[in-house]
């Protein structure tokens, strides 16, 4: 094998490390977020971290002369995943957290691997095998347990409603979609030219959003914690966090990496217990070792990745 060819075909152990670094990232989000919402309007951060995360995208682009797609279907599919990612999904969820609840999110988010195993069977023309569907559903008892002792039970409320749900739940089909079509194209770009060509182009739809958005801020009350959110989300959780899992996904197959984000809340709630002062009980160890065991599950369930390109 040659050497261009080693580097072509990333080791299972490097793919699997970049996907954990990407979840270790990214649970930094919820906490970042937080810091933001206390200094701006709510929906504002979503969108303003990917369009400063495409304003950096486009600069990289031009300066770094990154390869641009070569057909009409490549930029429709960079479109379609860098609309799907960076500017549909944040704001299906600000939306729907404003009708529901936080919990029901997070239940909700919980099947964004679900989605993306689904839509990328589509696309391969091939069901997920048995042991992936049982993974899942081990993982998904083990989120409910989660998301159910840590709102006291509280599940369902009257501040949630069913309009909020679905537009959750809409959100997350699409965050799925742009997370398949990611993965597909960043084995024929290259990871760089598809992340952030799909910044890029995604910033035409946020500019506009956010103009709407800013007369809701008082800017000069903004403070350093708000800025440093920010600067979290645009950085680490829309440029590195992106970059790294197309990567990933396109080099260790979409159902198979896809089903790690199951231990998204895992890692979220170790990250509580030391920033956030959270207390780490052993209903909370149960759950979270429920949702490992569906995630291994899935893993050695998951069908090996097809070639790239194929």
């Amino acid at each position: 094998m040659s050497g261009s060819a080693a580097l072509a075909r990333p080791s299972g152990a490097v793919v699997f490390g970049a996907a954990a670094l990407v979840l270790v990232l990214w649970s930094g989000t919820a906490i970042a977020n937080k810091a933001a919402v206390g200094h701006m309007d709510a929906m504002t951060p979503g969108v303003l971290r990917s369009l400063l995360a495409g304003l950096i995208a486009i600069g990289i682009v031009t300066l770094g002369r990154l390869p641009r797609p070569r057909t009409a279907r490549q930029w429709g599919l960079l479109a379609l995943s860098g609309l799907a990612s960076f500017a549909v999904w944040p704001m299906l969820l600000s939306l729907g957290l404003g009708a529901t609840t936080a919990n029901h999110a997070a239940l909700i988010m919980a099947m964004i691997p679900v989605f993306t195993g689904l839509f990328a069977a589509a696309v391969d023309r091939r069901l997920p095998a048995a042991g992936w569907w049982l993974g899942v559903l081990i993982a998904g008892i083990g989120t409910v347990l989660l998301v159910s002792y840590r709102s006291g039970g509280a599940l369902f409320d009257e501040s949630a409603s069913l309009g909020g749900d679905l537009i959750v739940l809409s959100g997350v089909a699409v965050c799925a979609l742009g997370y398949v079509v990611g993965g597909k194209l960043s084995p024929v770009l290259g990871t760089p030219s598809t992340t952030f060509w799909s910044l890029a182009i995604a910033t035409l739809a946020l500019a506009p959003t956010f103009a709407a958005l800013a007369g809701r801020t008082e800017w000069a009350a903004v403070g350093a914690g708000g800025w440093l959110g920010i600067a979290y989300l645009t950085l680490v959780s829309s440029i590195t966090g992106y970059a790294l899992w197309f990567w990933a996904l396109g080099h260790g197959g979409i159902a198979r990496i896809g089903s790690l984000q199951f231990a998204q809340p895992v890692l979220t709630l170790l990250f509580a217990v030391p920033i956030l002062g959270e207390a780490l009980t052993p209903p909370l160890v149960l759950s979270g070792a429920v949702i490992l065991v569906g995630v291994a599950v899935a893993q050695h369930g998951a069908a090996p990745p097809a070639r790239p390109g194929r």
